[in-house]
């Protein structure tokens, strides 16, 4: 069983058809669009419609909750900011009908190839919309997030960070941002998760798409904070890069940049310092649907694999790179 997993999209159109081209290549029995559809972009609609269109499931983020008025975060309540006008102008272009459908989403969808091989997924974490699950968090950080969790595996976005790790036996990974990478690599980024005989198996695919065209359309289609925008697609990294950098190659097995590798062994869960409790009842926020529970009976084992962490230059992503992959991968389990 192939489950293909894209999140934080953010109206950026042509980034998300190349994902989607490149899952069609690949093959998935099963495509997620894990929240975060439309603001941001300078096509929300036409994203959302493609998205509806071409995934089995698609899930709640914080910012379809602020488009369709559940709640509002960050700078989207203060009066005077900019964000206002943008999201005043995404409902605008996605009209009535999409925006109620967007605060109707549920919280989270659980794949089940075998009882007790779960792979579940969800926008920011299995508690809330807004916290990110940050790879410099540690062990006891996680344990708030993802101890309560039945699941062998847990995917996510939020954060437009790309990485994998383990929670004791539970595989965890942020499937980052088909839209708005922040991880110093312009080029989209899904997640495809594989069930084998040995358990789920996760790739995160990086794609190559004309990003010109999404930087021209923000100015042409004057989106409030355009320039803004075009400024954060292209720096596609946070403040605190390398320290994000150095935490996921950590967990991923891969040396630290410019030094020996550090691979820390996988502690068993019978001998944790910290037992894990039992599963309790998952509670989404307020007004938010409950996760679907999608049982499949199909298993096609697969390898699967990661691209490892790098950046590509932004003049070296054009029309003619739209839909091309890295060929270069790590097998993670």
């Amino acid at each position: 069983m192939r489950v293909a997993i894209l999140a934080d999209v953010h109206g950026n159109l042509p980034a998300c058809e190349a994902v989607l081209q490149d899952i069609a290549r690949n093959g998935a029995d099963v495509v997620v669009a894990a929240g975060d559809l439309a603001l941001r972009g300078a096509h929300p609609r036409e994203t959302v419609e493609l998205l509806f269109d071409r995934c089995q499931a698609v899930l709640m983020g914080n910012t379809d909750c602020y488009i369709a008025g559940n709640y509002l975060g960050g700078a989207y309540r203060e009066r005077e900011h900019w964000k206002r006008d943008l999201l005043a102008w995404t409902r605008d272009q996605l009209g009535p009908e999409w925006t109620r459908k967007l605060g109707e989403l549920p919280f989270s969808v659980r794949y089940s190839p075998r009882r007790g091989q779960d792979l579940y997924v969800c926008h920011a974490n299995p508690r809330n919309l807004e916290e990110s699950v940050d790879p410099t968090l540690d062990d006891a950080a996680l344990r708030r997030f993802f101890a309560h969790l039945d699941a062998s595996a847990c995917a996510f976005g939020h954060l437009h960070f790309p990485y994998r790790r383990r929670f004791g036996r539970m595989l965890l990974a942020d499937v980052a941002s088909a839209g708005i990478p922040r991880d110093g690599d312009v080029r989209p980024a899904y997640g495809l998760f594989t069930w084998t005989p040995r358990g789920w198996r996760v790739q995160i695919r990086r794609v190559r798409y004309p990003v010109r065209r999404e930087t021209q359309a923000l100015t042409e289609r004057r989106v409030p904070g355009g320039s803004l925008l075009v400024h954060k697609l292209l720096e596609a990294r946070y403040r605190h890069h390398a320290a994000l950098i150095e935490a996921a190659r950590r967990h991923s097995g891969l040396p630290p940049v410019g030094g020996r590798p550090v691979i820390e062994p996988l502690r068993p869960v019978d001998g944790a310092a910290h037992p894990v409790p039992a599963p309790v009842a998952q509670t989404p926020p307020e007004g938010i649907p409950a996760q679907v529970e999608r049982p499949v009976e199909t298993v096609v084992p697969v390898m699967a694999a990661v691209t490892p962490l790098g950046r590509a230059g932004v003049d070296s992503v054009d029309e003619s790179d739209a839909g091309l992959a890295d060929e270069t991968a790590v097998t993670f389990r």
